[in-house]
């Protein structure tokens, strides 16, 4: 997209973040709040864009480099994901001790225990999701999920501040039986469609930077089965990047998923899963709320 329009700085304060939007029939990255349908169009050096990479690439990762442009419509039912095709998505397994706790063991891992999903995982914060025909154990979990601004490879946990472009909310859905077919967890992780992502992405220096404290609740059918704060994360972001850049270069767009605290329902007695007509939330102070409705296939 190359159409300059008049632009303005932009005031981040008040939960405004990053928000994608179907637009004349295509995507577009725009202004917005949690819970307002008007927007404006988010420019850098007079550009739109249609996906968050792009823009965070242009923009070098820094807030200051946006712009707001021209008013657009952006009713909850026309959000898409914030991030459409991240390079990657790499997630965290027990990173909330509670969680750690509820599974049966007393202590978390030695090292971050990453595994990844794809684009395809990935759904709009407030659309209809399709629970798979395959099984019956679709599982919620509320995370803080963050946003690469800058390329990073080998970084230490004191520059990840510089790394960090914004969090938003994501919901990792799992497919409990898949996932434990064997040791590893992609089968049940990275399953098309299950993973709501959203609102908007907030930047980082107005949720605490590198090291968030914010409440984050997870409500299934308006009953809060999920409640803490994003400060008792076991490996924190500037360690959780640190190791990751050890292994592989984080790039402009890229998103991590930073764990889900205790409340899942496949340790739950009896177990909850999700079903055709359950509502599932993500809150997370500063940025706001996903909800999606969970439907049979058949029902779409």
């Amino acid at each position: 997209m190359a159409k300059r329009h008049h632009a303005s700085s932009v005031d981040w304060t008040n939960g405004l973040g990053l928000a994608r939007v179907l637009h004349d029939g295509g995507p577009l990255v725009v202004l917005r709040r949690d819970g307002s349908p008007e927007a404006r169009l988010a420019l850098v050096d007079g550009r739109g864009f249609e996906d968050l990479p792009a823009l965070l690439e242009a923009a070098q990762g820094d807030p200051a480099a946006v712009e707001a442009g021209g008013p657009v419509d952006a009713p909850d039912d026309r959000l898409l994901s914030p991030v459409g095709r991240p390079g990657k998505i790499i997630c965290i397994g027990q990173n909330y001790l509670t969680h750690v706790r509820e599974g049966g063991r007393e202590a978390g891992p030695a090292h971050p225990d990453l595994f990844a999903k794809w684009h395809t995982s990935l759904a709009a914060p407030f659309a209809d999701v399709v629970l798979p025909p395959e099984s019956d154990q679709v599982d919620y979990e509320s995370e803080l999920a963050l946003v690469i601004g800058v390329r990073a490879r080998r970084i230490t946990a004191e520059d990840a501040r510089r790394v960090v472009f914004g969090y938003t909310a994501a919901n990792d859905g799992s497919v409990r039986d898949f996932q434990f077919h064997t040791a590893q967890r992609t089968a049940g992780k990275a399953w098309d469609g299950l993973t709501p992502i959203g609102p908007v992405v907030v930047p980082a220096q107005e949720l605490g930077g590198a090291r968030p404290d914010l409440a984050i609740t997870g409500t299934l059918d308006g009953k809060v089965v999920q409640d803490d704060r994003t400060s008792q994360l076991l490996f924190g972001v500037p360690e959780l990047l640190a190791y990751i850049t050890t292994v592989m270069t984080l790039e402009p767009g890229d998103m991590m998923l930073t764990g889900t605290p205790a409340g899942v329902g496949f340790v739950r007695e009896p177990k909850v899963f999700l079903r055709h007509g359950s509502e599932f939330e993500v809150r997370i102070e500063g940025i706001g709320a996903l909800r999606n409705r969970f439907v049979d296939e058949k029902s779409g």
